[in-house]
């Protein structure tokens, strides 16, 4: 312990304090302004106490570094709270029930929008889940709302698996003119209809981002500008409740949500520090390189803003469905749940918008999940006319990699980003066979031995860390309860460094927080349990008790 250090304003004593720098476990931790002045023992920390320090007796609580959720959609979150939830609805008659209800509010004409059919954060389990065993129809809705337009959403389909079914009744369907002639957009869209052919009010749509409310039922009201302002707010007072105290948004950011967070920013009611990537809706390669040009400076190397809001680099999607990109793109600004522009680009504009962002220093992330060989090629061409090797580009959603891809990763200092629940619990019993020498699914422990950089992002499916941590830890599939490939589980240490300091790297900012070291920024959270002994199966349970972005405590339960 150093001498003639300041006086702490606030030490934490008497808990098992993690530093995640290494593996040992501490027992206190001191902290003066926005950072941390101390960590060591009982006595060497509580010597650096004054008359003015606050002192909080942890009572043998654990105490971490803040999570850093590397894929985090944190601006949802609070936006679910917006419209009345059908969870716990396991008949037609309690869907109708919540509809009922709603209806009794509203004048006769004003819409009835919920949230999907089935329990968050997963919706998993319907229709089967239903004493009917199917979804509601019009005419089910009809009975509650004969004049009023209801809309039971899908679900965001990432928050389990295609397809996202919503329904409308009659009033709403006559409303966006769908009747017995009406086409479906695209394959990949149903319309569920009678067998006189009318539509029943059921649309089914089996693409990765559902396009139903971009399409036929674009007349459903939109999140505005206003609830997405209060649901960011509300959703970082979420996200500190759970220990996280900065995000990295690699999926992209488009302007709509951009806007917001620059707006709550403004007003200096930031609750997380906050990394953006731009998500852009080029229409060519020349319409990049214009608009780099004139503004890639603001975007380029590790970012432009401050500790709580900075913006860098942008996500670049390698192919997906052109059906989908003209659906969305269509609605722009709008973007729904999504919060990004959704685009399509085939190989060859892929290539171009790649070598333009490596010319103007953009950090480029991708994501790879059926198409890692393709982008690693790309990147390695562009590359070798501009080095990129330090520039720390993101492969977003990584699932199997060869040991040859491994090796070029880590050549070309590529970061990977994974998403353990969803991969390996949510959707582990669909995992396709490894294909060509591909490895284990979210390798942890293999990416470790190669060296690469990796952290974890919880998709907000949900939001909690801890149920992301279990995952990584454990490796367990919700179907067959088995631990999948069980040598690539991380030890509870290493789970928690890749989530802290790790997350951290994805920023630029491993030497700055992500870990408690004297000098850097007291970015913390006291857990309600003991992380490194509770049973495993307690663990997605956990949460904050108090927790702190640089000095200032941003959530605070009441219980210390």
């Amino acid at each position: 312990m150093q001498r003639n250090l300041p006086q702490a304003d606030t030490i934490f004593h008497n808990g098992k304090v993690l530093p995640v720098s290494d593996d040992s476990v501490q027992q206190a931790v001191a902290i003066h302004g926005e950072r941390v002045l101390a960590v060591g023992s009982e006595s060497e920390v509580l010597a650096l106490a004054g008359p003015g320090t606050k002192r909080v007796d942890l009572r043998g609580r654990t105490l971490i570094p803040g999570i850093v959720d590397i894929h985090a959609h944190m601006d949802r979150e609070g936006l679910k709270n917006d419209y009345p939830s059908l969870a716990g609805a396991r008949s037609i008659d309690d869907i109708l029930e919540v509809v009922r209800r709603e209806v009794a509010s509203k004048s006769p004409g004003e819409w009835v929008v919920t949230m999907p059919v089935g329990d968050p954060p997963n919706y998993t389990n319907m229709p089967q889940g239903l004493a009917e065993g199917r979804y509601p129809t019009r005419h089910d809705l009809d009975r509650v709302s004969p004049n009023n337009p209801v809309y039971l959403r899908g679900i965001w389909t990432p928050w389990n698996m295609p397809p996202s079914v919503s329904v409308a009744n009659s009033v709403a369907l006559q409303m966006a003119g769908i009747d017995r002639n009406t086409p479906s957009p695209d394959e990949t869209v149903v319309i569920d209809r009678d067998t006189d052919g009318y539509p029943t009010g059921v649309f089914s749509d089996s693409n990765g981002y559902p396009s139903v409310e971009f399409t036929l039922m674009r007349i459903v009201p939109r999140f505005t500008h206003a609830q997405r302002v209060e649901a960011l707010k509300e959703s970082m007072q979420i996200y500190s409740s759970v220990g996280t105290t900065g995000t990295y948004e690699g999926h992209g950011i488009a302007p709509e949500v951009l806007r917001v967070y620059k707006e709550v920013w403004d007003a200096g009611e930031n609750k997380q520090r906050v990394h953006l990537t731009l998500s852009p809706s080029w229409a060519s390669v020349e319409d990049a390189e214009r608009e780099m040009e004139k503004w890639g400076h603001s975007a380029s190397g590790p970012g432009f803003g401050d500790d709580m809001l900075r913006i860098s680099g942008y996500y670049i999607q390698y192919g997906r469905s052109p059906y989908l990109a003209r659906a969305r793109s269509a609605e722009l600004p709008y973007t729904g749940w999504a919060g990004f522009a959704e685009s399509y680009h085939p190989p060859e504009m892929f290539r171009g918008l790649v070598r333009q962002a490596a010319l103007h220093n953009l950090r480029v992330n991708t994501l790879v999940r059926g198409c890692l060989e393709d982008v690693l090629q790309v990147f390695e061409e562009v590359g070798r006319e501009t080095p990129i090797a330090d520039k720390r580009w993101v492969l977003v959603h990584i699932l199997r990699a060869t040991d040859d891809q491994m090796r070029r990763m880590k050549r070309l200092g590529l970061v990977l980003e994974t998403i353990p629940l969803t991969d390996l619990w949510l959707r582990g019993h669909a995992l396709p066979a490894p294909q060509d020498g591909e490895g284990a699914a979210d390798a942890h422990r293999t990416y470790m031995h190669y060296d690469i950089p990796y952290s974890f992002g919880t998709d907000n499916k949900p939001y909690n860390p801890f149920q992301t941590l279990w995952a990584a830890i454990s490796r367990t599939e919700a179907h067959s309860g088995q631990a999948l490939d069980p040598n690539e589980c991380l030890t509870r240490m290493e789970a928690l460094r890749a989530f802290t300091v790790g997350g951290a790297y994805f920023s630029f900012d491993e030497n700055e927080r992500g870990s408690l070291e004297p000098g850097k920024l007291a970015d913390l959270a006291v857990l309600s349990d003991d992380y490194l002994n509770m049973p495993m199966q307690e663990m997605s349970n956990m949460r904050s008790l108090l927790t702190m972005v640089g000095g200032k405590v941003m959530h605070d339960s009441g219980e210390l």
